[in-house]
């Protein structure tokens, strides 16, 4: 479906400051339960960024590569999806070990923005530098209940161009995805004890002032939150497709979102000024900046990493 335009009864929300000068390339965020504190990468900037929920406390760790997004582990620790591959790393990711058969991956590509399913497993994008059409691949890192770590990554989907956000139903039995330049939403039928991606079709086709579907994040209702990159906006969709929801953000690259907070009531929003030209930078200050609003629905528990 074509997506549908506001009309005078769509809720809408205004987005608030909450982390100035956030990062060129802010992505993935992920409310972390057990610190009480919202984390995030700055991709090109190849840092892991965290924030308390007052908002005051920052801390920044450097993984020595671009990093496209990550998840916390089952027990501590992470696992990252980096320019160069998979790793996984204790609390501290300045030491991270690389895993599976694509810790090489080839100098013109990286990795991407990821997530993990309700099984904990991660997914995770690939995309080239200069966003050549059809480059990169979804793949997905296994991991195991008795915490062994995989052998091999394994593609999903191949040729896609911006991989970008992945979400999952409460149930496990849908899946959403974004590659950002086929401007659309995508649904899946999904296996989750597989943990495949079946039967794949658009759920929601955006136009050129739409800007472009980037990050999303699905809520405790099954409702989707999709990021538009150079769209200023944060679109709600029910699972049949339908607007239910627009966050107005001051800022033109929105790029990811997620519900976080003590009562996983307030809805986390990265962007970027990545690539925007100096006259762009003055028109939209705040850009690279994080912002938070709260649209009066929850979202659910950070998924972590099985492995």
């Amino acid at each position: 479906m074509t997506a549908a335009e506001p009309t005078p009864t769509t809720p809408r929300w205004t987005a608030e400051l909450f982390v100035a000068d956030a990062g060129e390339l802010t992505e993935c965020p992920r409310w972390d339960d057990r610190s009480g504190r919202l984390l995030w990468v700055d991709i090109y900037a190849g840092t892991l960024n965290s924030v308390d929920a007052a908002g005051t406390d920052r801390r920044s760790q450097a993984v020595g590569q671009a990093l496209g997004s990550f998840a916390p582990r089952r027990g501590d620790g992470y696992v990252l999806a980096l320019e160069s591959g998979f790793a996984v790393s204790a609390d501290d990711v300045t030491a991270w070990v690389p895993i599976g058969d694509h810790r090489s991956l080839p100098s013109t590509v990286r990795s991407n923005d990821g997530s993990c399913d309700p099984a904990g497993r991660f997914f995770a994008g690939t995309m080239a530098h200069d966003e050549a059409p059809h480059a990169g691949e979804l793949l997905r890192l296994d991991g195991s209940p008795r915490g062994q770590l995989p052998a091999a990554a394994v593609p999903v989907i191949t040729e896609t161009t911006v991989s970008n956000g992945i979400g999952w139903s409460a149930d496990g039995a849908r899946a959403y995805y974004v590659d950002s330049d086929e401007r659309r939403l995508d649904v899946f039928d999904y296996d989750l004890e597989a943990g495949a991606l079946r039967r794949r079709r658009p759920l929601v086709t955006f136009g050129p002032s739409d800007g472009y579907p980037d990050g999303l994040t699905v809520d405790a209702e099954d409702q989707i939150w999709v990021a538009f990159w150079d769209g200023g906006v944060v679109r709600r969709f029910s699972a049949d497709g339908q607007l239910t929801g627009i966050v107005d953000v001051p800022v033109r690259r929105v790029s990811s979102c997620t519900f976080g907070g003590p009562a996983l009531d307030e809805l986390f929003i990265t962007t970027a000024h990545y690539q925007l030209s100096p006259d762009e930078r003055t028109k939209h200050p705040l850009s690279g900046s994080i912002f938070r609003c709260r649209p009066g629905v929850t979202g659910v528990p950070v998924r972590r990493y099985n492995g």
